[in-house]
């Protein structure tokens, strides 16, 4: 904020207007006869309003009265006019100096409300502060709109989107605007949090209880529509009522139709051929599951599997025929190859990702029959339009061909989704200077690269231009311990110690101290190379600190093959993993099967197994997940749910290592 000086006080912008105004000065007679005239007609022209009108009144005001309350009110009147004509810097120097003079307390709400909206855009002042100020006005008819948005605005701006939302809908936007926002804002919020903030917020009760009901039917688009016509009853003539959000409609409409033939492509032989059939013995595993929980023999599916090792793309197309229902392809650029030659209707669950823009560019059209997100291809564009020109003219087949267009989802495995979660997780835990701690290969570089955006992402919400990271990358066990301790200070530490002794000529008795503003750990790396890092990490860590700095890893960095030596080379290091390979789970029954069957798998089987098995499983739970994001399906790989983008997103649980075992934190 710009200071303008205690000299000139509270009036030197008046002083501006004063100039601006001028004096006029007294005009000299003269001797000279002066014809007369008829006197003309006054025009009475209204004096513009400007700041420096309100700025020479206030100092009238106080030069005749000595009334502080009356000056005060006219100088926000004139800072409130230099904000409305795009001066915010004036504006703030009028409220300075109204604050340096005191502020009555009959100017305290419009001067609150005031400062609200003059530092709202100001990236050096807080969420908090903002809301600090709001909470000082005196709300009534004529600011209550106004002071929605600003509690909107501020709320939103502080990541706390269950209070944006209670704001918003006491703003002045139209009723359906208001409907959509909070509905948007409302599908992030977790499960676990909704009972509290609809006790929290009354106004959002009947939006959470819209998205339990969601919660409880989705996956049967009748029941829902039946629930909504009951629900629209009950809160007969609430805004919520009269505007049902889309995707909620959409999915009364979501056509689950029966996969009863799936097409599995993977690569069976060859180089990965191994890998391929182990994703093919989960698709196996749940397969059989889905058939023993039929009860009509006639309603199971055909499973076939395609090998696409060495396969063309031409043949793949012709050997999916007129398959529906594709799981796969495993490898990315058979995605990217296959996906703009698949035939009109297809429904695919891609077994990876394309690249970012190849993605964009298939993902066009929505699918409205089995509520896909998800979209297609140019050819099949043009396909789609030939098709709704053609059925205008021909009738009603044609538009039952419409109705199945294709559908593209991606379920991949992708080390970068572990990379945000666990940014996320070490962020909502409240630290902010974590050492980044990455192996000098293509993949955990990737995972390094990924953390550092979305944590730039995450400091870029708290309006932080700069996100506290020191970086550590090593290509060996030397490069390793060299970088740990120089990251946490340890050797200008020693060197320090060994100058002292230099200077004295004496032994100095003391350790050398780690740093203490890192407050967290996170480690891109092999499994063998975290067993390395961690102790070392304690050994350089200040033992008389009572401060424990925590290690994060991903499950890139575990593994459960090499016996009980790494879980203690691993003390007291957290890491996210899948379910299936958790301890404790929901499919023990399940796996004493596959452990039956399949013996001896190791860590990477075990995931495959679990990518395979949730692929099934998936397919047909597509339509409801792409409809309604903040649904779920409780996965062996995750907590999956579907973006925007048609890509299947995992939430993996956290653990930690204690005494030589995992045990799951419930956080």
């Amino acid at each position: 904020m710009r200071y303008i000086g205690h000299a000139g006080k509270i009036f030197t912008l008046s002083a501006i207007a004063l100039v601006m105004f001028g004096c006029g000065s007294t005009a000299k007679q003269s001797s000279r006869p002066v014809a007369t005239t008829q006197p003309a007609e006054v025009v009475v022209v209204k004096e513009d309003i400007t700041p420096e009108r309100k700025l020479l009144e206030a100092k009238q005001v106080w030069q005749q009265s000595r009334d502080k309350t009356k000056r005060n009110a006219l100088l926000l009147e004139a800072a409130q006019l230099y904000f409305n004509n795009q001066q915010p810097i004036l504006a703030q120097q009028v409220l300075f100096e109204i604050k340096q003079d005191g502020i009555p307390t009959a100017n305290q709400s419009d001067y609150a409300l005031l400062m609200a909206q003059v530092y709202a855009n100001e990236k050096r002042t807080s969420a908090d502060q903002l809301l600090a100020f709001v909470d000082k006005v005196s709300v009534d008819a004529n600011n209550k709109a106004l002071v929605a948005n600003l509690y909107t605005q501020f709320y939103t701006r502080k990541g706390d989107f269950a209070a944006a939302a209670n704001s918003v809908l006491n703003t002045d936007l139209p009723e359906e605007e208001k409907v959509q926002q909070v509905w948007s804002w409302l599908s992030t919020v977790p499960n676990d949090e909704l009972k509290s903030i609809s006790e929290r917020y009354t106004a959002l009760a009947p939006f959470v209880t819209l998205r339990e009901l969601t919660h409880q039917y989705a996956a049967t688009p009748r029941i829902l529509a039946n629930n909504l016509g009951q629900f629209t009853q009950v809160y007969r003539g609430h805004v919520l009522s009269q505007h049902l959000p889309k995707e909620v409609v959409d999915a009364t409409q979501v056509t689950n139709i029966e996969a009863t033939d799936v097409a599995v492509l993977l690569p069976l032989s060859g180089r990965l051929g191994r890998t391929g059939s182990v994703v093919k013995n989960g698709i196996m595993a749940a397969y059989y599951q889905d058939i023993e929980q039929r009860s009509n023999e006639r309603d199971q599916p055909r499973l076939r599997f395609i090998d696409t090792n060495e396969t063309s793309v031409e043949t793949l197309v012709e050997q999916i025929g007129d398959t529906k229902f594709i799981i796969g392809p495993l490898l990315k650029e058979t995605v990217e190859q296959l996906t703009p030659v698949l035939p009109f209707g297809v429904n695919m669950l891609a077994l990876n990702r394309p690249d970012e823009e190849e993605s964009l560019n298939t993902n066009k059209l929505q699918n409205k029959s089995s509520g896909s997100n998800a979209g297609v291809n140019e050819s099949n564009v043009s396909k789609g339009n030939a098709l709704v020109e053609s059925a205008l003219n021909d009738g009603s087949e044609q538009l039952e061909a419409l109705v199945n267009t294709t559908s593209l989802n991606y379920f991949g495995l992708a080390p970068e989704d572990e990379a945000r979660q666990l940014a996320e997780f070490i962020f909502n835990k409240g630290y902010r200077a974590p050492i980044v701690i990455a192996a000098q290969s293509s993949l955990y570089q990737r995972m390094d690269s990924t953390f550092k955006a979305h944590w730039k992402a995450l400091n870029s919400i708290e309006n932080k231009q700069r996100a506290n990271i020191t970086s550590v990358v090593f290509n060996d066990s030397n490069s390793l311990r060299e970088g740990i301790t120089q990251a946490l200070d340890v050797a200008q530490s020693n060197a320090r110690i060994n100058q002292i002794e230099y200077m004295t000529n004496d032994e100095v008795y003391n350790l050398p101290r780690s740093r203490r503003d890192i407050d967290a750990i996170v480690a891109f790396a092999s499994p063998q190379d975290t067993e390395l890092l961690n102790p070392i990490i304690e050994a350089s860590l200040n033992p008389y600190d009572d401060k424990l700095v925590p290690v994060y890893a991903t499950s890139r960095s575990i593994e459960y093959d090499s016996g009980k030596n790494q879980w203690r080379d691993l003390q007291n290091v957290h890491f996210i993993d899948m379910p299936w390979l958790m301890p404790t789970h929901q499919w023990q029954k399940l796996a004493e099967e596959v452990a039956t069957a399949l013996d001896n798998q190791n860590t990477m089987q075990k995931r495959l197994f679990a990518f395979g098995y949730d692929a099934y499983q998936l397919l047909p739970k597509l339509g409801t997940l792409n409809t309604l994001s903040y649904l779920t399906h409780d996965g062996l790989t995750g907590t999956l749910s579907v973006n925007k983008k048609g890509e299947v997103i995992r939430k993996q649980p956290q653990a930690i290592i204690r005494n030589e075992e995992v045990q799951m934190l419930m956080e």
